[in-house]
């Protein structure tokens, strides 16, 4: 899963605390359902119709594409123009260092279907070369758009992304209230970076299952998220709202250095992703780490199966994960939010400790 934290981008990044939430209104379901919103998306419709057609077809599940997207792909296979489509695979294929979440903040940079012209925000965000390079974009979205039926496709599977969202509401709000509960999101009226307004959960029935990334834009939280087999919602997106503003405060830059040696083993570890900055390695894995002790309800089989999927992650180069799910039992003996709390853990990192006990662990050594 992709992190705000990945946005290099002078883009307003904050927590969604609505302002009620700061001056006493602790109804944490009723600020939800008002800030919180599970919305279908044409721009993200088109642009992965898009990506699918030009050889986009990564997949997590192991029996296959969500039916919506295989049904999708085929219409699109036999109705897009074949130019259009030779022009789309040329772009997808020259651009393969981009990812899905690389094209859609280009792809939400934009006014949408059916004219897709870059917001006054692009010219900032194009000096990033990671989104810089996506800048003919727009003009193939725009001719997809204009010269395949998207809007009969879409009409042909929107009953399945109506069912979807029905059911993945009721998941979202009581995990989210939940999640913000255990932050303490209500008595964290220091926390810095500003703050969010809304937040929008975009349901994504053609991509992989399983994957989903997230970024901010203008006052927005988007989250994109994949298809699930069984439908629940993770909030490790929805925590980095909360922890980045925390984690790139600059008051924390000197307890923050106490890691760096963790951090440079950690990005010459393949397959890791976000550890593109010492801040966003130290986020990744908060947010991993509150995404797993957050459920724990002190059950001693619960408690032992969270502990295992958090070593799990931890194994595989998440070096901090378990030191700050550690950590996080004694938070939730503090009584103090999160962001009063921050500085307190990182001021027991030792980080000799933690990356001799990281390679006990593995029995292997970083190539």
């Amino acid at each position: 899963m992709t992190s705000l934290g990945r946005l290099p981008l002078a883009l307003a990044t904050g927590t969604i605390l609505g302002a009620s939430l700061l001056h006493g209104d602790t109804n944490l379901q009723t600020v939800l359902e008002r800030k919180v919103v599970l919305t279908e998306n044409k721009t993200i419709f088109t642009l992965f119709c898009l990506l699918n057609l030009g050889g986009y077809d990564e997949e997590n599940n192991p029996a296959g594409m969500h039916a919506t997207r295989i049904q999708v792909r085929q219409q699109l296979a036999r109705e897009a123009p074949p130019e259009v489509a030779r022009r789309i695979r040329s772009f997808y294929q020259a651009h393969k260092n981009a990812d899905p979440y690389n094209y859609s903040v280009v792809a939400m940079l934009t006014s949408g279907p059916p004219d897709f012209k870059f917001t006054a925000q692009w010219p900032d965000v194009s000096k990033d070369p990671s989104f810089g390079s996506l800048e003919g974009l727009p003009p193939l979205l725009r001719d997809l758009y204009a010269t395949a039926p998207i809007e009969k496709i879409y009409a042909g599977v929107r009953p399945d992304y109506r069912r979807y969202i029905d059911l993945y509401r009721a998941a979202i709000v009581a995990q989210v209230s939940k999640v913000l509960t255990y932050c303490r999101v209500s008595t964290l009226a220091d926390i810095s970076g500003g703050e969010v307004q809304h937040a929008a959960i975009i349901p994504n029935l053609l991509d992989s299952f399983d994957h989903a990334f997230s970024f901010v834009l203008s006052d927005t939280f988007d989250s994109v998220e994949g298809p699930q087999e069984k439908i629940g919602y993770n909030p490790h997106e929805f925590v980095h709202s909360i922890t980045n503003p925390i984690s790139y405060d600059a008051t924390y830059k000197t307890l923050q250095e106490h890691a760096g040696p963790l951090y440079d083993v950690a990005r010459t570890i393949p397959g890791i992703g976000d550890v593109d900055s010492l801040q966003n390695f130290l986020d990744e894995n908060l947010v991993r780490a509150i995404s797993l002790k957050y459920l724990d309800d002190a059950t001693p089989a619960r408690s032992a199966k969270l502990r295992e999927v958090m070593m799990q992650e931890y194994r595989s180069g998440y070096i901090l994960e378990r030191f700050f799910y550690e950590q996080l039992g004694e938070y939730e003996k503090s009584g103090q939010g999160l962001s009063a709390y921050y500085p307190t853990m990182l001021k027991r990192l030792d980080a000799k400790y933690e990356l001799a006990s990281w390679k006990q662990e593995t029995k292997t050594l970083p190539k």
